[in-house]
């Protein structure tokens, strides 16, 4: 422990509370100008939330390396999502759990799922060795535990169990490497009582029986849906617009459009026709159901709807569709060698730093 984190811990609670204020009204000043920045605003208050919760444990220094190396494993997924065309969220920053990016459009085949699981790992791999050089150049402690940490992070994130990246490269060359996953992590389990690790299990034990082995009848989800029918709609057609209280089934029209394969619903009502259209539904509807209309507005009418909706293939965690998995054994191959060959990089890298000492860190905080 270095000399200035000892005096921290000397201060006791109340300096330490005192210290937490100042730095969230610090931080606080500059939320409205991050807010502008829109997506990137988000991105970077996130950022400084989770440097804030690693510095409760760690120090400044590390933390803030932390969240650069899950930032960069995350730009490493966004690069290749966009190289496929896939428009992709920014990344969200969740203390002690990494960060997370949203596709806002699935891949259509397990190549692409792979491609894009594949590039976290291989640019938060090329950070993390960056770091490693910095830190020989510069014999400075602190970056040889950053690297350590990115290596590791990166590691983890190959283990072949969905949704981690490794479970998605894999669909790519085998899903028998899932059984190897749901074995080597309930041995990894067993080892570390790791609470992160026991959930993905878990969760990912579920999705294989759900989606697999289970034989229960696939169940609808019901959806709430509000639509604002202009009231000339009616008027024009001659139909009287419904009361508060009525309510009636309504009939649907699905189909997908050739130019960009969006898929589209359109509920309509009886002698009026199309009243409202919904999208990126993949799966198909069953019943939707007028359960009332609220008036809140003359020009207007506002009504409820219900929906009963079997989602789609692509709208499951796990594909269950087998043309999803069709792979050329050329592709399969090189995206077997390229997973194998990052972890036992990184499995060297991680003994390279075993050789390290880490002790008596440059402490900044």
């Amino acid at each position: 422990m270095g000399i200035h984190e000892k005096k921290r811990n000397g201060r006791g609670l109340l300096g330490w509370l005192s210290g937490l204020g100042a730095v969230l009204i610090s931080v606080a000043k500059y939320i409205p100008s991050l807010l502008k920045l829109g997506k990137a605003g988000g991105t970077l208050i996130s950022m400084l939330v989770a440097v804030w919760a690693y510095a409760l444990i760690f120090p400044w220094s590390f933390s803030i390396g932390i969240v650069v190396m899950i930032f960069i494993h995350e730009m490493g997924h966004i690069l290749a999502a966009r190289q496929k065309g896939l428009p992709v969220s920014a990344p969200a920053f969740i203390p002690f759990l990494g960060a997370l990016i949203t596709l806002k459009k699935q891949p259509q085949d397990a190549e692409t799922e792979a491609y894009v699981a594949y590039g976290g790992p291989l640019i938060g791999s090329l950070g993390a060795f960056a770091c490693y050089g910095l830190a020989h150049w510069t014999d400075y402690k602190v970056l040889y535990a950053i690297a350590l940490i990115g290596f590791l992070i990166n590691l983890f994130n190959l283990l072949p169990i969905h949704p981690l990246d490794g479970g998605r490269i894999v669909t790519a060359i085998s899903r028998w490497f899932w059984v190897l996953g749901l074995v080597g992590g309930l041995a990894l389990i067993v080892y570390s009582m790791n609470p992160i690790l026991i959930l993905i299990w878990v969760l990912f034990a579920f999705q294989l029986w759900e989606t697999f082995l289970s034989r229960r009848k696939e169940k609808p989800r019901s959806l709430n849906v509000r639509a604002e029918v202009e009231r000339a709609l009616f008027e024009n057609n001659g139909v009287m617009p419904p009361s508060e209280k009525h309510q009636r089934e309504l009939p649907t029209f699905q189909y997908c459009t050739l130019s960009d394969h969006e898929h589209w619903c359109d509920i309509h009502y009886p002698g009026v026709g199309a009243i409202h259209r919904m999208n990126g539904f993949t799966g198909r509807f069953g019943q939707v159901w007028l359960l009332g209309t609220e008036r809140e507005k003359q020009d207007k009418v506002r009504m409820k709807l219900q929906a009963y909706y079997y989602p789609g293939a692509e709208e499951t965690s796990l594909r269950r569709d087998e043309e999803y998995y069709q792979v050329s054994p050329k592709v399969r191959f090189a995206y077997g060698v390229a997973y194998l060959g990052l972890a036992v990089f990184l499995l060297y890298m991680l003994y390279l730093l075993g050789s390290v000492s880490l002790t008596g860190p440059q402490v900044v905080s």
